[in-house]
């Protein structure tokens, strides 16, 4: 599920609406987002396939050398107070 890909969020919602109903396990992705695109395919992914594979993980799940003290799978749901964005 590529969100920016649907055009309106009612199409996108629509699809998620889709899988929901045939039991579609969705695969999170997105085109590399950056800026608020990125927080706002995460917290899709979050709410919408969070124990689904994905390819939105924050950023430091990519570092080749991973830091300690990260999250495990899935992350909890961090809506941010304003906006429409994971935390």
């Amino acid at each position: 599920m590529k969100p920016s890909r649907f055009g309106s969020l009612q199409r996108l919602l629509d699809a998620y609406d889709h899988c929901a109903e045939r039991g579609i396990a969705a695969y999170g992705g997105g085109q590399f987002e950056l800026g608020p695109g990125r927080g706002q395919v995460q917290y899709l992914s979050s709410l919408f396939h969070p124990d689904a594979s994905n390819d939105v993980a924050p950023g430091g799940y990519n570092d080749p050398a991973v830091p300690s003290g990260l999250l495990p799978s899935p992350l909890p749901r961090l809506a941010e107070p304003t906006g429409f964005r994971w935390g």
